[in-house]
């Protein structure tokens, strides 16, 4: 796909990185960890850097309404926390356009990297895992991908045929906080060499509580739903199939900037995707994968009581994707691919136009390759190269005239690592990375006002390449009564792209934003470019050190921090605060349970317009029991009774625009029933 003229062909010649492994080869990892994240599907201990992997018991049992909220309390991630229904997660402290969110390893996250009150639409509740994968395996994504990717992995294209002939689900759960209620169900059948899936879900949710008496935060309620359908042909050597989506989510916007008219997102989206897979084509042609993607999206920011929508945002992507396994090239195996993308984007509303219709086309040559050193030591290599080619309409900010602009660039990644088998069960890895990034339509090309944002943002038709140099050494181990993990990073940054308030403000078209800050309500913000580095460290393990009956007791914890600073003086704004956390487990056949706490330092070290935000203690409980099968006729059905912010502590979240007004939610109790089939 990728440029316009080869259309839907792009769909069945493309492939996707990101697939779930072929019929043939599922068997045998069934009861293991395989990041699909990489091309050659592998374990976190092949890799050389860290890798976090949400499965599919606790994503229902945190019932998170965003990807963002699912993964906020991994060592180095954060969450955006703009609104109910919009949170993205933040890795390493880089975000949006640098954080690339995939679903079987293909686009399709909407606008959400655009602002921060755009949901991302995937919900948590499709996903069967969800992988962040860093380092050299990355470089097949694409300039997004330099802080890392967030792979969603579900069956919608099934891979294998499910054993008695059909498999399903059906989960509820109910939270205090926000009285949410939201339920899924899943069901995968065969009809001889084809299977069927399907898949719905729903939520509600109403404005939360917060500490404070019974006291709510306004406008964070929330209403999604989605439903799918996928089929796949399953051969010997194979299988090929597709599937079709549909997302539908309306949110509030809380502290609305006209409290007579509170704004809310309606947004739909909807999405096909194909993928087929093909092994054993010979000595040397291992797997053959090929993937690709539709994607229609749209939102409207919507008045409350008067119905009138301020701002709308139409986004339409094509997407494909091609990648070869090989054998030995030399010392050499691993993975070739191509990767094209055909993307369209506008902007508008009743204030005219934030972003005026553009057209990004990108075509890209990637590779990732693995060489044995000795019988521990590995060493793995990637390489990308981008043809980025964007029009849009450029604005001059002195006639307050538009004129077309056509815009290329040509971002050139490449990584390479070490993995080291140490013995019992360590592994140490080192990286070594440098990934460009071509600018954002958005980044290059905004003029108008964001009415859910309440800003007014200005790009920069003159923004270059942004060049990121990064170092990252490794230690952990992945055992049954012990694990841990740690990683410590650096990266730099050759023009770097900001997004920051400049102190003034804007009314709804540009000749309002005069000097001095009195132009209207609208906060001015504008995009640029300077150095900046991040260095940070992060840990975290789990150790086992009783046995109690027929179970375990133990204890974990987890620390982490980033620190982002410009080169020619400041700190980079809104990143996350320094981290520690501690708990207490214990896992048995039946009943299994946890109670930790984790202490946010207060964020003092401010960008330009930016407010201290304080410490908090987050204490946070859950237990589960597995009903006998005796009961359940031999039918797995498990409930869980989770607690967070138990201490109903203050929450804001530094990496908000909205924290100074806007507390997270208080105690929550949720109760979960889940039966699988």
């Amino acid at each position: 796909m990728g440029y316009v003229e080869l259309g839907a062909a792009a769909i069945v010649l493309s492939i996707a990185m990101g697939t779930p492994v072929a019929a043939a080869d599922t068997a045998g990892l069934a009861d293991e960890i395989v990041v699909t994240a990489s091309p050659i599907f592998s374990t976190p201990d092949d890799l050389a850097t860290q890798v976090t992997v949400i499965g599919r018991d606790e994503i229902l049992n945190k019932g998170a309404s965003t990807l963002g909220a699912l993964l906020a309390d991994e060592p180095g991630i954060a969450q955006s926390s703009f609104a109910a229904g919009a949170s993205r997660p933040i890795i390493r402290g880089l975000d949006n356009f640098r954080v690339h969110i995939l679903e079987n390893g293909l686009g399709g996250d909407g606008v959400s990297a655009v602002s921060e009150d755009h949901g991302v639409p995937i919900d948590p509740m499709s996903a069967e895992k969800v992988e962040v994968v860093r380092g050299p395996a990355t470089l097949r994504y694409g300039s997004e991908a330099i802080g890392g990717v967030v792979n969603v992995i579900n069956s919608r294209i099934p891979t294998f045929i499910p054993e008695g002939g059909y498999t399903g689900e059906v989960s509820g759960s109910y939270d205090t906080v926000d009285d949410g209620r939201q339920g899924s169900a899943m069901v995968e059948a065969s009809t001889g060499r084809v299977v069927w899936h399907a898949d719905a879900y729903d939520r509600i949710a109403d404005d939360y509580r917060i500490p404070g008496g019974t006291s709510r935060q306004s406008e964070t309620w929330a209403d999604s739903k989605g439903v799918a359908g996928g089929a796949s042909v399953l051969f010997d050597s194979g299988y090929v199939g597709a599937s079709i989506s549909h997302f539908d989510s309306d949110y509030g916007i809380p502290v609305p900037d006209d409290l007579s008219d509170p704004t809310f997102i309606n947004m739909e989206q909807t999405k096909v995707q194909t993928a087929a897979e093909f092994n054993d084509l010979g000595s040397w042609a291992k797997t053959l994968r090929v993937t690709g993607g539709y994607t229609k999206y749209n939102h409207g920011e919507v008045g409350m009581n008067s119905g009138d929508v301020g701002s709308r945002f139409d986004d339409t992507l094509w997407e494909g994707r091609a990648e070869l396994l090989h054998g030995n090239v030399g010392p050499f195996t691993g993975a070739i691919g191509i990767h094209a993308i055909d993307h369209d984007l506008s902007a508008g509303g009743e204030g005219g136009d934030l972003l005026a219709p553009t057209t990004t086309k990108t075509l890209a040559a990637f590779f990732f390759e693995e060489m044995p050193l000795t019988d521990v030591l590995k060493f793995q290599l990637g390489g990308r190269i981008e043809h980025v080619a964007i029009e849009g309409s450029a604005f001059d900010e002195t006639t307050f005239v538009d004129h077309l602009t056509d815009k290329s660039f040509v971002p050139l990644s490449g990584s390479s690592g070490l993995v080291w088998q140490l013995g019992n069960g360590w592994v140490a890895g080192g990286t070594l990375q440098a990934s460009q990034r071509a600018p954002e339509a958005l980044e290059l090309f905004s003029k108008g006002a964001h009415d859910a944002m309440g800003t007014f943002e200005i790009g920069d038709v003159g923004l270059t390449k942004e060049t990121a140099y990064s170092g990252e050494l490794s230690l952990r181990r992945e055992g049954e009564n012990f694990s841990f993990q740690a990683a410590v990073y650096e990266t730099k940054f050759d023009n770097y792209i900001l997004k920051q308030y400049t102190g003034e403000t804007c009314g709804e078209d540009f000749a309002s934003c005069t000097p001095g800050g009195s132009g209207g309500d609208f906060r001015q913000v504008r995009y640029s470019q300077q150095d900046a580095t991040f260095r940070g460290f992060e840990i975290g393990g789990k150790h086992s050190v009783a046995k109690l009956d027929d179970g375990t007791i133990g204890l974990d914890g987890r620390f982490d921090m980033v620190r982002a600073t410009l080169d020619a003086g400041g700190n980079v704004p809104r990143i996350p605060p320094m981290r520690v956390g501690a708990g207490v487990y214990y896992e048995a056949n039946q009943w299994s349970g946890r109670i930790g706490a984790l202490y946010a330092f207060s964020q003092t070290d401010l960008g330009a317009f930016e407010t201290e935000t304080g410490g908090y203690t987050l204490l946070n409980a859950e237990l589960h029991y597995l009903l006998p099968k005796e009961i359940t006729h031999a039918t797995p059905v498990e409930l869980s009774l989770i607690g967070d912010n138990l201490l109903n502590d203050d929450i804001r979240n530094s990496v908000s625009f909205k924290k100074d007004g806007m507390l997270l939610p208080g105690r929550d109790v949720r109760f979960v029933a889940t039966a699988r089939f």
